[in-house]
């Protein structure tokens, strides 16, 4: 499956999870950090590449990218408990 890799800002710092839940088609999201000043958050995720962003984050913004094959789990960004 091929896959892409986001990193982006949301302006929704109180309540930045997805619009839909992300559950339903098994994909990670994770909030990396947080501005200083309370205007963003960065979120990571990964969704099918023929998934639109916006449908998950309609605020998504600086949004960078990056095509994948699978997805890459780490001690920052560990498997969601969710997922199956």
């Amino acid at each position: 499956m091929k896959l892409v890799r986001y990193r982006f800002k949301t302006k929704s710092v109180d309540d930045y999870r997805p619009l839909i839940d992300m559950a339903d088609i098994q994909m990670p999201w994770w909030c990396s950090g947080e501005a200083g000043d309370g205007s963003y958050a960065i979120i990571i995720c990964y969704l099918p590449e023929d998934e639109e962003l916006e449908k998950y984050w309609d605020d998504a913004y600086d949004i960078e990218y990056t095509s994948c094959e699978e997805i890459t789990y780490t001690d920052r960004f560990p498997k969601p408990n969710w997922i199956k």
